[in-house]
């Protein structure tokens, strides 16, 4: 598969890899012991600590935005839905009405039918 020079190259590249990554760590570490280098930790987390606070009360401001706009749309959709019943509520009453008469007129027709025969039956 692999031969020894490739293996080794790829040992080798792991290994500065990895001592560079270390290095990078040491750099981040700070020394509580050494004044000057919590003085130097300090000011260089200032700035950021101020960009920080503006971010998150941008966040903040954006998500009260947010807040108040999905509680509208809640309400706008609640009353939608509300609406949406009445008139399904409206349909359907107009539609038993419907129904009804139309069971009232189909009566009438047939009673009005049976006169009619019976008039000509007797004329």
């Amino acid at each position: 598969m692999f031969d020894e020079d490739e293996e080794e190259a790829n040992l080798c590249l792991m290994a500065n890899i990895t001592s560079e990554e270390f290095k990078s760590d040491q750099e981040d570490e700070v020394n509580i012991d050494d004044l000057e280098s919590l003085k130097k930790t300090y000011h260089d987390l200032l700035p950021n600590s101020s960009i920080l606070s503006k971010a998150y009360k941008n966040m903040r401001k954006d998500f009260k935005m947010l807040f108040k706009d999905r509680m509208e749309l809640e309400k706008t959709f609640q009353d939608k839905v509300e609406v949406s019943l009445d008139e399904s509520t409206q349909t359907c009453e107009a539609s038993e009405n419907f129904i009804e008469k139309e069971s009232k007129l189909c009566f009438e027709n047939e009673t009005i039918a049976k006169e009619k025969s019976t008039f000509l039956e007797n004329f």
